[in-house]
């Protein structure tokens, strides 16, 4: 079977938490657990990525508005020749027209990869027929092409665009497809910082997830203003800044690191026993060789 071709490590994986002396401790290998989140163009200048990242690792391709859609390809035929899990990411709305999404889609198959990263995308405006992931979903493209993996965005800080009501909607739109498709979907939420919180959201919505596993994303080592900036792009500034104003957080200074909030999330994850949550998805903005010294860390003590 070629590379990619089935579900990645984090796809499966478990978070197994175990009690010792009445203290919660987690030891696991992020190496080889967490997929990550890196630009296509980062990809294709970078050095062999085996040099950083664990075979089998998943490794999403985002691309930037006005990027050329064949930036993925070439990074995921460079990320499958190394033996690790390509995903693209298809932003819908950024789509010109079904050919153009139909080569593409092509051209990725032909490279053995199977799997996709669904977003509506950025900007409220379409440039084409798909105003969001249900019109990519219903245009038939992704059977024909045989994707047959799809992760799906979740915002446990809420939708900048959408109601409750409306995400809902969808996402059991979602689900059908998958039952019906016989795909596997997971979903994938942006990064965050309030664990209590996204705990909260979990216990919340596990009825409506049914089916699908969810992937925490988590914001890499970097530094405050590299956080602060994506955060703002993203929507989430204002849990950065909550964060940030706990005294506990003064010590971070100049610096982020994700350690405590992992020690946070297998801490309430070992207290709820949440089915649902079965994956990481970090985000590297301190770069990739940091990112990489990070999952490297094989044990933690939580």
């Amino acid at each position: 079977m070629e590379a990619g071709s089935e579900p990645s490590v984090i796809a499966d994986a478990e978070l197994v938490s175990a009690h010792n002396s009445g203290d919660l401790k987690a030891s696991y290998g992020l190496k080889h657990f967490a997929s990550i989140e890196i630009l296509p163009t980062q990809v294709i200048k970078a050095p062999p990525l085996s040099e950083l990242f664990a075979e089998g690792t998943e490794i999403y391709l985002p691309l930037l508005r006005g990027d050329d859609l064949n930036l993925s390809v070439t990074a995921a035929k460079k990320i499958l020749d190394e033996r690790m899990v390509a995903t693209p990411h298809l932003a819908a709305r950024s789509v010109s027209d079904a050919s153009q999404l139909d080569e593409w889609l092509h051209e990725l198959a032909e490279a053995g990869c199977n799997r996709l990263m669904l977003i509506a995308g950025d900007s409220l405006a379409h440039q084409g027929p798909y105003r969001d992931t249900l019109d990519v979903l219903s245009s038939g493209l992704l059977e024909k092409h045989g994707f047959i993996h799809l992760g799906v965005a979740a915002h446990p800080d809420g939708h900048a665009h959408a109601s409750e009501s409306d995400v809902r909607s969808a996402l059991e739109i979602k689900k059908t497809y998958a039952r019906e498709k016989d795909v596997h979907m997971w979903l994938v939420t942006q990064f965050v910082f309030d664990m209590t919180n996204f705990a909260k959201w979990l216990d919340e919505w596990e009825e409506a997830f049914d089916i699908l596993p969810v992937h925490v994303g988590i914001a890499g080592p970097s530094s405050l203003a590299s956080l602060m900036r994506y955060a703002a792009r993203c929507g989430v500034a204002t849990s950065v800044k909550m964060l940030l104003s706990n005294r506990n957080s003064r010590r971070l200074m100049s610096s982020w690191n994700p350690d405590d909030q992992m020690k946070e999330l297998y801490e309430l994850c070992g207290k709820q026993a949440s089915r649902r949550l079965k994956g990481l998805h970090l985000f590297p903005f301190g770069g990739l060789e940091s990112a990489a010294r990070w999952l490297g860390e094989e044990e933690r003590e939580t």
